[in-house]
């Protein structure tokens, strides 16, 4: 059977001269900190680097959540603007960016390292400042396995299944807390807790014209896994395709079952007995095909 042609430039208008325009815009950096005394003042440095580098006005604003140690003393020698935030890193990230005051908003952790140069803020901000983004997040180069069975596990055959069009934005660490975009992109409302990092992905997905993820080199943190994120994740991100008719109700039983089947396969990675990478491919396409069988 003959197949109609289809136009190779359909929907699109070819014009000669560039369309995008370049923003002229204020910063802010917010980084949401708990108890991040030790790290804290180097983060600030670098982020204030990463705004002189930009060349344009800015601030560095540190959400200090709920901290029992010095972090927001240590911040404010360090030259920050310090909130003191309820704990929760949803509750820091809404009165970070609510006390901060530029035209476009980073975020950057309170315990991160980063090696690469630029810094994290122009890398995240200048895409958004040459007005090719509206959105960033950072694609990390280097990424410990516990949020990488996150990603092959859970995040990429589901977000892949329901929301096809969000995968290609967000890169390969969709987790990370490194991201950036323009003022009206931020809600005004967000989870309490980690969930608040899907969370700004699902408004961004919806609302960002160009969310894009930006190629990031090497970096550290301290691992600190969140066994109970994942299920969190996992309710929030169903209730959202349930509630834009790309999950019918009726399927939320069987999504329940098929994390549970999940969830055991990243638990079987052994150590000293898996190679990482080799794992990691082979459990994507594991709960991928568990995932198709309990939708059909």
């Amino acid at each position: 059977m003959a197949l109609p042609p289809i136009d190779p430039a359909l929907g699109i208008e070819l014009v000669a001269d560039r369309t995008l325009r370049r923003r002229t815009a204020s910063v802010s950096v917010v980084i949401p900190a708990h108890d991040e005394e030790a790290t804290i003042a180097d983060v600030v440095a670098e982020s204030r680097r990463g705004l002189d580098l930009l060349g344009v006005p800015g601030e560095v604003v540190v959400s200090a959540s709920g901290c029992a140690d010095r972090t927001a003393n240590v911040a404010r020698a360090a030259g920050a603007l310090v909130v003191e935030a309820g704990i929760g890193k949803g509750v820091a990230l809404r009165e970070g960016v609510a006390a901060a005051s530029g035209d476009v908003v980073c975020l950057v952790d309170g315990d991160i390292a980063y090696f690469g140069d630029p810094p994290l803020v122009p890398l995240l901000v200048r895409p958004i400042l040459d007005g090719i983004a509206d959105a960033t997040v950072s694609d990390l180069y280097w990424r410990p396995l516990y949020p990488q069975l996150w990603l092959c596990g859970f995040f990429a055959p589901l977000a892949g299944t329901v929301l096809p069009e969000l995968l290609p934005k967000v890169g390969s660490t969709p987790w990370s807390g490194q991201r950036a975009a323009v003022r009206e992109l931020w809600p005004d409302a967000l989870p309490d807790g980690f969930t608040a990092d899907l969370a700004l992905l699902l408004h961004w997905n919806e609302r960002a014209v160009r969310l894009r993820p930006v190629l990031a080199d090497d970096w550290t943190n301290p691992q600190r896994p969140k066994p109970e994120l994942m299920a969190q994740e996992f309710a929030l991100l169903v209730a959202h395709a349930v509630a834009r008719g790309r999950v019918a109700p009726g399927a939320v039983a069987r999504l329940e079952e098929w994390f549970e089947s999940a969830h055991r396969l990243m638990a079987e990675y052994q150590p000293d007995r898996h190679d990482p990478r080799a794992f990691e491919s082979d459990l994507l396409d594991r709960s991928l095909a568990r995932l198709r069988d309990c939708l059909r």
